[in-house]
């Protein structure tokens, strides 16, 4: 918000100078920013948590909630419609996000996770930290193959560096 507020500022200013090129060129922008302050309040109010991975430089990373547009593989890290959330005693949350190359890479370096990191998620004005304690890889089938049965957990997974698997790597809430 502040980016846009701040160039609608700058754009006044250009325009009280009567430089009708830059009018014209201001004025888009002015319309293009609030087009785009409206969609960053529409994903604002789609927002469900954000997740924060130090370790792997993943910070305040925004999920988005099920029913979003945005909650979509393509997009974002994506949380899957099984998920409970961490204020319930029976929370589970499964997060997918790609790995390899590009803008919406955004576990490409989860392989980099060890036993004890540490998730923050953010959800509910509340902060949950989750401790990883086990790291393993599954068949690639579409499903996610869970070896246990926690409470109060966070399971994150991605595409293996073997094309066949996915990595998963189970959380569990300490705080």
């Amino acid at each position: 918000m502040f980016f846009c507020n701040t160039f609608i500022s700058l754009g006044t200013q250009k325009i009280q100078n009567n430089d009708l090129k830059n009018n014209l060129i201001i004025s888009e922008n002015i319309n293009y920013s609030k087009g785009l302050l409206q969609n960053i309040e529409d994903d604002y109010k789609e927002l469900l948590a954000t997740i924060t991975i130090n370790k792997i430089s993943l910070y305040d990373k925004p999920i988005y909630q099920i029913d979003s547009k945005n909650n979509n593989i393509e997009k974002n890290i994506t949380i899957l419609k099984e998920s409970i959330m961490p204020d319930n005693n029976k929370s589970i949350i499964f997060l997918i996000a790609h790995s390899g190359q590009g803008d919406i890479a955004y576990f490409k370096n989860l392989d980099k996770l060890k036993i004890n990191d540490l998730v923050t998620i953010n959800y509910n004005k509340k902060k949950y930290l989750y401790q990883v304690i086990n790291i393993y890889e599954t068949e690639k089938n579409g499903y996610l193959e869970l070896k246990h049965n926690y409470q109060k957990e966070l399971v994150l997974s991605t595409c293996s560096q073997n094309k066949d698997k996915q990595l998963i790597v189970d959380c569990m809430l300490i705080n």
